[in-house]
């Protein structure tokens, strides 16, 4: 209804006050017409503040003067959407490369966090390349090229010669970066460990309580392994169809850390890396026909594929109902859902 109904329109009126040359700036917005609003109205938070009317050079008296203790505060870090917002301003990158810009930072370690913070692997590399190869991370640079770019597209420009002048500009940047390759490797390098270990700690390990668990990948994905090893081989796994970052947190059923999983298209979901955690095991009634299940007293036809069994299987996240027939049918189901097998038998 929101959608196809009138526009809504508001009023912003600004009000300048000279008070012996220091200027006073008073604001104002109130809505003249609802429109689309009496429809959005719950989900509508507008402020209506209306000013008195007056004219220019009217007089205002001085009733009261407050003087506010404030603090300069620092810029709001970028969010994933203000940062291409900033690319799109400076004209740096395309519609369709900007976030995936966006999404590399966040793969390589650059950056971090929803309110994006630099980690010391991006600054030092930064720092490191400003050093021995400025040309790499010169914007002016970036944005030759899609201007460049754009007057192909314009057929205004052909593209031989600006992939000439391309070419010739990357072969300057590339033979500096040769000169300085191992410094620029060993200052990058240093900063690599430093930032890996802070992005994958998960706090003290529970078992040794000397060493800190720390995300590690290995030849079979990703695992948590104690930074103690060998003198403690306390190893957890991790799924790996999720992309995995420490939550920060601590269980509260059991002490154990707590890790995210962030899957594409999904809610980012917390839970506890122990697999033996109380907060995986389901109480009342769907613990109990769970346990049924499991022994085989009672059964769950699979709804997908109608010829296998449903069975009690377990994961990282928790216990699950999966198809027998898998991986022929992938078919899962959560604890407490789904048809039982009596349900389907008419005699029933």
């Amino acid at each position: 209804m929101a959608t196809f109904a009138e526009p809504a329109v508001r009023e912003t009126m600004t009000i300048e006050i000279d008070c012996k040359n220091e200027a006073f700036i008073a604001k104002g917005t109130r809505t003249i017409e609802k429109g689309w609003h009496i429809f959005y109205e719950p989900y509508v938070k507008l402020e209506e503040e209306e000013l008195p009317k007056v004219n220019k050079n009217d007089e205002v008296t001085v009733k009261k003067i407050i003087l506010h203790s404030k603090e300069t505060e620092p810029p709001k870090r970028y969010t994933p959407a203000s940062i291409i917002k900033e690319l799109e301003r400076r004209n740096l990158g395309t519609k369709s490369t900007r976030s995936e810009i966006i999404d590399t930072l966040f793969k390589r370690g650059y950056t971090t966090g929803k309110a994006i913070e630099a980690t010391d692997l991006g600054i030092k590399t930064v720092e490191t390349l400003e050093k021995y190869c400025p040309k790499i991370v010169d914007e002016e640079l970036t944005r030759h090229f899609e201007k460049e770019m754009e007057l192909i597209m314009e057929d205004k420009r052909k593209s031989q010669d600006i992939l000439d002048d391309a070419r010739r500009k990357i072969e300057e940047i590339l033979s500096d970066f040769k000169k300085h390759e191992e410094y620029i490797g060993k200052e990058l390098l240093e900063a690599n460990i430093e930032t890996r270990d802070e992005l994958s700690n998960l706090g003290k390990c529970p078992k040794c309580d000397e060493g800190e668990l720390h995300m590690r990948k290995g030849k079979y994905g990703s695992f948590i392994a104690c930074n103690k090893y060998p003198e403690c081989k306390t190893t957890f796994s991790l799924p790996s169809n999720a992309l995995i970052k420490p939550a920060q947190k601590i269980c509260e059923k059991c002490s154990y850390p707590m890790v995210l999983a962030i899957k594409k298209g999904k809610k980012p979901m917390e839970f506890c890396i122990n697999p033996k955690c109380p907060s995986k095991h389901v109480e009342g009634d769907a613990g109990r026909q769970a346990k049924d299940i499991a022994k085989g007293i009672i059964e769950k036809e699979c709804p997908k594929c109608k010829e296998g069994k449903l069975v009690l299987r377990s994961s990282i996240y928790g216990k699950f109902y999966g198809c027998s027939l898998y991986p022929k049918c992938r078919y899962t189901e959560k604890l407490g859902e789904g048809p039982l097998k009596q349900d389907f038998d008419k005699k029933a």
